[in-house]
Parts: C-alpha cells; sequence; structure tokens
C-alpha cells in the first residue's frame, strides 16, 4: 500500500483528534508543552485546523510517520509533531514546539 497523501493524512489527524480518546500525549510532549507555555487545547486547535507543512518522516523508533502540523493559535506559532499510523485511530502527541522562537 502507498503512503498516503499530505491532504489524506491533514484529514485523519483532524478526524481523529475530534474524539480525544485518541490522542496521546508523550512525556516528552508534556514537558515541552509546560516549557513552552502550551496548553491541551491549543495543541488540540493545531490537531484540528493545522497543516502539515514539512513532508512527514518515518519514525525511527515506532512504526507510522511523524507529522509537523502547524497553526498560528493563542499569539504563537505552534508546531505539534503527531505520530500516525495510517489508518489506524491513535495518535501519538511526540513533541510541542514554538516555532515563532524557532
Amino acid at each position: 500500500m502507498a503512503d498516503p497523501s499530505i491532504s489524506q493524512l491533514e484529514k485523519h489527524i483532524r478526524r481523529m483528534a475530534a474524539d480525544s480518546a485518541n490522542v496521546v500525549f508523550t512525556g516528552h510532549a508534556e514537558k515541552q508543552m509546560r516549557k513552552r507555555h502550551v496548553n491541551r487545547s491549543m495543541a488540540f486547535d493545531v490537531l484540528l485546523r493545522g497543516k502539515i507543512v514539512i513532508q512527514p518522516e518515518p519514525d525511527i523508533k515506532h512504526a507510522g510517520l511523524n507529522c509537523r502540523m502547524v497553526r498560528y493559535v493563542a499569539g504563537m506559532n505552534v508546531a505539534v509533531v503527531v505520530n500516525v499510523e495510517y489508518p489506524a485511530p491513535d495518535l501519538v502527541i511526540g513533541t510541542v514546539i514554538d516555532i515563532t522562537k524557532e
């Protein structure tokens, strides 16, 4: 099976993130969110309305693709790196970045 397109991945992430039970935040993501003053509501806004602007990459440690969803939210350009095993429903948030400061 061919890799899904960016458009397919965006739609899948949005659809799965609509149910928070499908989203898991790693300890690293939680730590980075506290450090960068990004709350869960902001992260979900990025997942539900953001765009993938960098080509998704395979994850070295896990199956699936790492997708960097980006959106301007609450005065910050926020990126959420989410691991997606398309078409599985689970989304694993690996890290959250304030790309305004990048």
